[in-house]
């Protein structure tokens, strides 16, 4: 039920039903508000639109729940892998509980790895627990198993064509 069925329904509500509806009506914009601001997306991080017939990786992530935002990070420096200096790109959407396709264009094919996590809290940092492994749902590319520590770049790199790759990447919970 969005915000114009909910006022529509309340209008034709009897008195004792129109206050109750009144102070949810005067609460739900401003919380909508509230959840979009502290979000924090930036316009230099929205997804790309998503198109087989130009160089493109198209990110197809399984396991997201509702709440907070996606992140979908880039990677072409073996040497600084899921650091900030080789990070080639980073998306973030909002997260809703489906199956999420991002898309990010390519300048050139090359050796890429993909890096995600449902930043469930919105803070637009990967939490992470006292032994430094995530404690939000993370995933990388070809999927590998996080063990004592992060995998390499060699085992979630793959190779983009000219029209880029298609990956699908299952969020891990820990």
């Amino acid at each position: 039920m969005n915000f114009v069925e909910l006022n529509r329904i309340c209008r034709i509500q009897k008195k004792f039903i129109k206050l109750f509806c009144f102070l949810i009506l005067a609460v739900t914009p401003a919380s909508f508000a509230a959840d979009k601001e502290r979000l924090d997306i930036r316009p230099y991080e929205a997804a790309d639109s998503c198109n087989s017939d130009i160089p493109q990786i198209r990110v197809t992530v399984n396991g997201v729940s509702s709440g907070g935002m996606l992140s979908v990070e880039l990677y072409h420096d073996s040497e600084n892998f899921l650091n900030k200096k080789g990070r080639t790109k980073r998306i973030r959407v909002p997260a809703v509980e489906e199956q999420h396709v991002v898309c990010l264009n390519l300048d050139k094919s090359g050796i890429y790895a993909v890096a995600v996590y449902h930043d469930v809290d919105g803070n637009r940092k990967l939490n992470k627990k006292w032994n430094m492994m995530p404690d939000e749902p993370f995933g990388l590319s070809n999927n590998p198993e996080l063990r004592l520590g992060f995998p390499a770049f060699g085992d979630a790199a793959f190779a983009t064509g000219d029209l880029g790759a298609d990956i699908t990447i299952n969020l891990q919970r820990r």
